[in-house]
């Protein structure tokens, strides 16, 4: 198995890689898109091509990359013209590859994914097949079984060019992900247990939750658990009984399901990330490593396009001046912390 990760997600230019190595950071999770723009092995799009020098420039910098397969897409937030907001499915894969779901779609993931592991063999070594997949914001028209044999196809394809590969998926749901989880984990082709949770935000619990969870995924799947996202925001309310009531959603209320703490402030986020830790020091024999989410703030919300929307902007370990908070802080000590123990 691969070496201890210590990553975040989401990262920026890889000129801020010696911050990152300084607070212990030594992996950067990255996206691969679709390489080709017409058919199966025709022509390399000029997106991929800056994609993989991108890739190159943090290889360069000493930083260890875990790539994203496509995914087939994204539901965002958009508002109508009642001016509500409404999610709207925006499809990632080309037309060429067929209707999402069908044995053609399958195939074609599976060569596509096939070709990413053999034009990036020697800079990337870890690989997530899609993104929470077991999400209706990811999966779109896909069902469970549907999801997990496309993740399925690209485990096979990667596997086929690059057997070394360390791959697997990150399930993110309460209930759902343990169909995902029995499902890939039956025929051995998916190396890590992964998983997403963002208690106190999108979930309820705390940082006291990970204990319990991580040992129950590493038993259940007889895998090492790899959390591949994983933070707290440092921004947003609560929302009201009111705003329950009326079925409301963080991009338009601006205010979190839920809450943990201190709160959703820059030191409720840094307290949070170090009551984590405390969690992942114990359950280390457990662990495969783990990715923050996300390395800085953002100037607007990547699932409605506001400024300041909470859901989406203050998740960061720096600010948008590249500025340090106190919860770059909490990772660096925690981090210390993690790797000074054995396994």
């Amino acid at each position: 198995m691969a070496e201890f990760m210590m990553g975040v997600c989401a990262p920026g230019d890889p000129s801020e890689a010696g911050l990152m190595k300084e607070a212990g950071i030594q992996w950067v999770r990255l996206g691969a898109p679709v390489p080709f723009a017409d058919r199966l092995g025709g022509t390399v799009t000029e997106g991929y091509q800056k994609n993989r020098s991108h890739l190159q420039r943090w290889a360069a910098e000493g930083i260890k990359i875990m790539a994203v397969t496509p995914g087939p897409g994204v539901k965002r937030w958009e508002r109508g013209p009642d001016g509500k907001l409404a999610l709207v499915w925006h499809r990632g894969l080309p037309e060429w590859f067929g209707e999402l779901g069908t044995d053609e779609c399958l195939k074609a993931y599976e060569e596509t994914c096939a070709w990413l592991a053999r034009d990036l063999r020697g800079i990337v070594q870890t690989w997530q097949i899609g993104n929470e997949l077991d999400w209706h914001q990811f999966s779109g028209p896909l069902n469970a079984r549907q999801a997990c044999d496309f993740i399925l196809a690209g485990a096979r394809g990667l596997k086929r060019s690059d057997p070394s590969l360390i791959i697997g998926h990150n399930p993110t749901t309460d209930k759902l992900a343990y169909f995902f989880y029995g499902r890939l984990h039956a025929d051995r082709l998916i190396d890590y247990c992964g998983i997403d949770r963002y208690f106190g935000s999108w979930q309820p619990g705390g940082p006291e939750n990970w204990l319990p969870l991580i040992a129950e995924l590493h038993e259940l799947t007889l895998a090492p658990v790899l959390i591949n996202e994983w933070g707290f925001a440092s921004a947003g309310g609560v929302m009201t009984t009111e705003d329950r009531a009326a079925g409301a959603v963080v991009c338009d209320c601006r205010r979190w399901f839920h809450t943990w703490g201190p709160g959703h402030t820059p030191e409720g986020q840094a307290e949070f990330i170090t009551k984590a830790f405390d969690a992942f020091v114990a359950r280390k024999d457990n662990l495969l490593g783990q990715f923050y989410f996300r390395w800085a703030d953002q100037p607007t919300c990547w699932q409605c396009g506001q400024p300041g929307c909470p859901a989406e902007t203050a998740w960061g370990l720096v600010d948008l001046k590249g500025e340090p908070k106190p919860s770059y802080y909490a990772l660096k000590d925690g981090i210390r912390r993690l790797l000074s123990v054995g396994r």
